[in-house]
This record gives structure tokens, sequence and C-alpha cells, in this order.
């Protein structure tokens, strides 16, 4: 993990978001718009983890560190990005919504990676102190990647507390 990889994620980030408005605006292609706008947030998001040294190679790392970085900075409308991230996401593969949907979602993306890109150049909060979850959670994703590979446990939570509701 390095500044050149951060950077190079912060980079590709722009570049895929404004390859997705030309693919829906000028081409007309929903599911090339779709993969790019959902690509930008991902790369956004990688950019912070890198900085960081935190692990970012799954969908489900990106939505933690997500929900991270909205508690540091008091921006949850970041999960909100990553959900529309997602929608478009599941569009490239579906194809199932319509360009009006997709123009809409796109201009949300559009609205809100801001926030993403300026969190990266702010930097770590100082005065962020995570809570024994959160701890957890940033513990696992500096975690080194061989080592995360030899448990397949390592990013799933914890196990739910047994279920015994009450008779009657």
């Amino acid at each position: 993990m390095s500044l050149a990889n951060a950077n190079r994620h912060s980079e590709l980030s722009r570049r895929l978001l404004e390859q997705a408005n030309y693919e829906l605006h000028t081409q007309g292609d929903r599911v090339q718009a779709s993969d790019k706008a959902s690509g930008a947030v991902a790369q956004a998001v990688k950019a912070i983890a890198e900085d960081r040294n935190w692990r970012h190679g799954s969908h489900n790392l990106r939505r933690e560190i997500v929900g991270l970085i909205a508690s540091e900075f008091d921006l949850p409308d970041l999960v909100n990005l990553q959900g529309i991230a997602d929608q478009l996401h599941e569009n490239y593969y579906e194809d199932r919504m319509s360009d009006v949907l997709v123009a809409y979602l796109l201009g949300q993306i559009s609205q809100r990676i801001e926030s993403l890109w300026i969190v990266r150049e702010k930097g770590p909060d100082p005065d962020f102190i995570p809570s024994p979850d959160q701890l957890r959670i940033i513990n696992r994703l500096l975690v080194p990647e061989e080592v995360a590979r030899a448990d397949e446990s390592m990013d799933f939570p914890p196990p739910m507390p047994p279920f015994n509701p009450p008779a009657g």
C-alpha cells in the first residue's frame, strides 16, 4: 500500500465519473454508465483505504470503510452514496433500470462523491475515537492480505448471540 497507489485510485475515481457521464449522456449506454459510476465510488474508497494501509479488496470491506469514514467525519450521507453505487453496480449486471433512473442515480453520485475526495485530502481525523466495534473493524482492515486469506472467517462479523425467545 502506497501513496502512489492511493493517488492512482483517486485519479481513476475522477476519470470513471467523467466516463460514466459520457457513457450515459453521449453514448446512451446506461449499463456502462452504471459500471463506471459505481467504480468511481469504489476507487475513491480504495484511495482512502490505501492512505490508511487498510485492505479494500472486496465490496464488503469497502462498505465497512465507508461506514467508518461516515462516522469519523459525521457524514452519514456517505453510507447512502455507497448504497447508490451498489444499486448501479447491480444494474451493470442486470440492466433493469431505465435511463431516467440511471441518470438520476448518476447525478446523485456526481453530487456526493466529492465528499470522499475531500475526506481523503483531509486525512484521518485525529480527534476521532472509534467505538470498540469500529476498532475491531479497523484492526481487521489492518491485517495483511496474506493473513486474511489464510483465515476465511476474518472478514465476517462476530457470531450472533444465541436465539432464545421466551416460551409462550
